[in-house]
């Protein structure tokens, strides 16, 4: 946020020596000075709404979203430090394991496994695996699954997050060293006032009773859990503007940016 201001303050000093060189020369003023202010303030704009200046500006918080197939994640490995994907367990007759798709899409037949591999230093990357399916039934055996994959491809856990809608299934994977986050109900900010009460309420118990590393929502949820969960860890998503004002939203943006809880933005 700090380089932004300087870029944004250097660009006013600019604009104020204009300013003042037509008010020093009133009747010398020319066309080309409104179109030079025209001109930055069009840059201004493409600045503020500019992912490439996002991610330039926080670098290691502003993440690839969805990044489903080994394709993306060439071109994400170029421009991120991380990654999210979609991963639905599963079981054949010879083995268990991770196959990356985010259903209702139909898989490609993609297994965790030879999506790490696909990439250089496979190690150094970031992932979040937001587990589709987790469930009691494959607690354990995932969470063994993933240790053994990341111990073999020599990736450090602490690289990994695992997310779920099921915080009381997260617990196998937080304590192999994996990070852990709890997906909270999506669209708490399209609630009224009762029914997010209670929705806190429950969110609130469930951070208490499970020891996640984050909590995890919609960009647009973030003053909800700014307000009542000012000191979790976070890590958002922004896809879509959707209804939201896009000036509003990428100002939203760059407030949650600038959150020293807020680990992690996704991005298209």
């Amino acid at each position: 946020m700090k380089h932004f201001c300087i870029l944004l303050g250097s660009i006013g000093f600019i604009i104020m020596g204009i300013k003042h060189h037509i008010v020093a020369n009133k009747k010398q003023v020319k066309k080309k000075y409104i179109i030079v202010i025209i001109a930055i303030s069009g840059i201004i704009v493409s600045i503020f709404n500019s992912n490439i200046v996002l991610r330039y500006l926080f670098e290691n918080k502003v993440w690839a979203h969805k990044v489903n197939n080994i394709k993306r994640l060439h071109e994400a490995k170029g421009r991120f430090k991380g990654v999210e994907l979609d991963v639905v367990f599963m079981s054949n007759e010879k083995d268990v394991f991770f196959d990356v798709h985010h259903p209702p899409d139909r898989s490609i037949n993609l297994s965790l496994t030879e999506y790490f591999q696909s990439i250089h230093d496979a190690s150094e990357f970031r992932y979040w695996i937001d587990f589709k399916n987790l469930n009691k039934d494959n607690e354990l055996l995932s969470s063994a699954k993933l240790d053994s994959i990341a111990v073999i491809l020599k990736i450090d856990k602490t690289n990994i997050i695992v997310e779920s809608t099921k915080p009381w299934f997260l617990k196998s994977f937080k304590k192999k060293g994996f990070r852990t986050s709890y997906y909270l109900p999506i669209n708490l900010h399209a609630l009224d006032s009762s029914v997010l009460k209670t929705e806190i309420e429950k969110i609130t118990k469930n951070i208490s009773m499970y020891d996640n590393t984050y909590i995890s929502a919609d960009y647009k949820d973030y003053p909800i859990l700014k307000k009542n969960f000012p000191e979790n860890k976070k890590i958002l998503w922004f896809t879509i503007y959707g209804s939201m004002n896009r000036f509003n939203a990428r100002f939203l943006i760059y407030k949650i940016l600038s959150d020293n809880n807020v680990d992690v933005l996704l991005i298209p």
